[in-house]
């Protein structure tokens, strides 16, 4: 048993120090290669730079989608507690004119818009679920080890530096790239889903009922609507934002307060605070 031990350990080590002869190939060359070192040292910062901000990147998308989603999240929950409101004003003013030969009854036109509600709900909840979940699944999988090869370009100190610095700009270029270009069209493309979700709620009650979103004297899920005007200037900054190699975004920036407001403070303040800003 002693002896296996014994083993395993000395095993273990000589592939300890493998590993490090490996990763310090270039880290122990001989000092006329400067070049080479310069090099060498310069890509490893670099790949750690490009990782960095790869997680960042990643954490940063997240965050601002997340903000986007909550305040269409809310502002849709007061839009339609409006619409609510108006269908109950309807059928009292239709009980006061005593309208008793209308064809729908309040309980069967409240089914209808609570089916019509649902759509934004259930995709505020897809695209937040989606895209959290692509993110994730981007994993950085460079592997600075494989400067190593340019090892094999001594004694020649000029390709062997190029080499490494070659391999610099794909660690920094490649991965970043793809999940730039990923989360830009990503959230083009769930902002306008998002944004139509909303407007498909007047067809959808005057698909069951002719006209009859126009007789509520609504405002709710129509341009003339301040929180429907929120929503799409909120949704042209949040497209707008430059993804690539910047980090100071304009969405966060801009609505953080209203969105921080509406969470802590009650939306009685931040439905206030967009009455006086729009």
């Amino acid at each position: 048993m002693h002896k296996y031990f014994v083993k395993y350990v000395i095993c273990f080590c000589l592939l300890l120090c493998t590993q490090e002869m490996n990763s310090t190939k270039f880290e122990t060359l001989d000092k006329r290669y400067h070049l080479v070192s310069e090099a060498y040292h310069r890509a490893k910062t670099l790949f750690i730079q490009g990782r960095t901000q790869y997680d960042k990147l990643k954490e940063r998308s997240l965050s601002t989608m997340d903000m986007f989603l909550d305040l269409v999240e809310i502002l849709n929950e007061h839009m339609s507690q409006e619409l609510r409101s108006a269908i109950v004003k309807y059928y009292k003013i239709k009980f006061l004119h005593d309208f008793n030969n209308y064809v729908i009854n309040m309980e069967e036109i409240m089914d209808i818009i609570e089916h019509c509600l649902i759509g934004p709900t259930e995709k505020l909840a897809f695209v937040r679920n989606q895209f959290h979940n692509m993110i994730k699944n981007f994993e950085d999988v460079r592997n600075f080890d494989t400067v190593d090869k340019c090892h094999d370009e001594l004694p020649d100190e000029v390709s062997a530096a190029h080499c490494i610095l070659h391999q610099a700009v794909l660690f920094n270029e490649t991965m970043q790239d793809s999940l730039v270009s990923i989360v830009e069209m990503k959230t083009k493309q769930h902002a306008r889903d998002v944004n139509a979700s909303l407007y498909e709620v007047p067809p959808c009650l005057n698909y069951f009922v002719p006209h009859f979103f126009n007789q509520l004297l609504v405002d709710s899920f129509s341009d003339n609507c301040e929180f429907m005007r929120v929503v799409n200037a909120s949704m042209v900054d949040f497209t707008s934002d430059k993804w690539r190699n910047n980090f100071e975004a304009l969405f966060p920036k801009k609505w953080g307060p209203l969105i921080l407001t509406l969470k802590e403070k009650g939306k009685t303040q931040g439905i206030k605070y967009i009455q006086e800003h729009t």
